[in-house]
């Protein structure tokens, strides 16, 4: 069921742009605006105050994803599952994302190169072309986790349950405006992102060049933060594993960003493919 589920969904992901037009957190939005209303002591909760938010939802989940289990020979479970792992990518496809920024870069369109860097990296762009590339390039390395590996992650370990407290975490952390509960949805997600990070990362060596990966990699500089530790984990990796790209190559290094990101998912789908035929997951 798993590996149908995220075969169907990463394939209309990239054929279509129906499912990102029709994600929306609006109802998200509402519901965290009233339970920081009703509950206003939630923001001095610090840590905790993630998992408050958060609570009603995944039980509700947690509740149908049991009932589900099995209905009409697993077809219930099969369509459930579907459609909350494809509400978790995302929420905007990096690799529609990138080909606009290729096509702005390659066309001298400064403006919608700038705006489409933006939504690549989740924030402002340098101004500099040279450093934009280089900021953009290493932004695809670390998006691609946050976008759809951790998603898969959590689909395979917990099901739709496991995908959706990534992705409702992950977008309460940029999105929120109570700085408590934003850092506490930020240590939570790094947590939850940990793990597919360094899988993501021997994906990055395993399907680049892997000798260097290695060495960036263990040449970082530790961080104490783990969502900096995350990103330092995937940008050391990718920025290693990545064949004759350097800062000031323009738009090859990222080609080859995304063909790397490309690769890694091949080998993520493949070894759940084989987990599957062995029945080791269903």
């Amino acid at each position: 069921m798993a590996l149908i589920c995220i075969l169907i969904g990463i394939i209309f992901e990239r054929v279509s742009d129906i499912l990102e037009n029709l994600r929306n957190f609006d109802w998200f939005d509402n519901y965290s605006r009233w339970l920081l209303k009703t509950l206003p002591g939630l923001s001095s909760q610090h840590q905790s105050s993630i998992l408050i938010l958060l609570l009603p939802i995944m039980l509700s989940v947690i509740i149908l994803q049991i009932w589900f289990d099995g209905k009409l020979l697993g077809l219930i479970d099969l369509i459930f599952g579907l459609v909350i792992f494809a509400f978790c990518l995302g929420p905007k496809d990096l690799n529609r994302q990138i080909n606009r920024y290729l096509d702005a870069r390659e066309n001298g369109n400064e403006a919608d190169a700038d705006t489409e860097a933006s939504a690549i990296m989740q924030r402002e762009p340098p101004s500099d072309p040279d450093q934009q590339i280089v900021e953009v390039m290493r932004s695809i390395l670390h998006e691609s986790n946050d976008r759809f590996f951790a998603v898969i992650f959590w689909f395979v370990l917990l099901g739709p349950f496991g995908a959706l407290l990534y992705r409702l975490t992950s977008y309460t952390m940029r999105s929120t405006t109570s700085a408590t509960l934003a850092n506490a949805a930020r240590q939570f997600q790094a947590m939850l992102a940990w793990a597919p990070a360094h899988m993501v990362a021997m994906g990055y060596a395993l399907t680049g060049n892997y000798e260097g990966a290695k060495k960036e990699f263990y040449g970082k500089n530790k961080q104490d933060d783990l969502y900096d530790c995350n990103y330092h984990t995937l940008i050391t990796a990718g920025q290693g594993a990545l064949k004759d790209c350097a800062p000031g190559e323009e738009t090859s290094c990222i080609r080859s960003a995304r063909g790397l990101v490309l690769r890694t998912l091949v080998v993520w789908l493949a070894f759940i493919a084989i987990l599957t035929l062995i029945g080791w997951m269903s």
